[in-house]
């Protein structure tokens, strides 16, 4: 009890020297805590992906797409199981405050390198016929209202 008491009085024996020590103690923490969020957020999407896949893209931007000769390049590569192609297009809709990722997609090459898109038999069948179909996560459809068989414009 002695030692803490002592390790107090002293503490505060200099009162900027304590303020600016817990100060610098403030500092080092927030900086650790907000280095450590950027190196988990960066490895974040890691985690729910295939170690198998591989994404290739135009260096320039997602709205450019690789020329489709390439595919069959790319499919001659030891080790590829398939090739897909998604093209970016940026649509809104109603405000462009509504804005969401949306890919044209080939549906069966592309759902078949995705098995984390879970649709029943029915809706890849419904999907597959409907070139003007598209599939949305839940809370997409949740948030704007939206039900199987609406018809959405972009």
């Amino acid at each position: 009890m002695f030692l803490f008491r002592l390790l107090l009085k002293n503490a505060f024996r200099y009162r900027l020297r304590a303020l600016l020590t817990m100060i610098g103690l403030v500092v080092a923490i927030s900086a650790f805590g907000l280095l450590r969020t950027i190196v988990d957020a960066w490895y974040a999407g890691v985690d729910g992906t295939s170690s198998t896949r591989l994404v290739t893209r135009s260096a320039i931007s997602l709205t450019f797409p690789l020329p489709l000769n390439y595919a069959e390049r790319i499919r001659s590569v030891d080790g590829v199981s398939g090739i897909s192609w998604a093209n970016w297009f940026g649509g809104v809709y109603i405000t462009e405050r509504n804005f969401f990722a949306q890919f044209a997609i080939d549906p069966p090459s592309y759902l078949a390198l995705y098995p984390e898109f879970i649709l029943s038999d029915q809706e890849k069948t419904e999907f597959f016929r409907d070139r003007q179909g598209c599939v949305v996560g839940r809370k997409l459809a949740r948030k704007f209202g939206w039900k199987v068989g609406d018809t959405i414009a972009l």
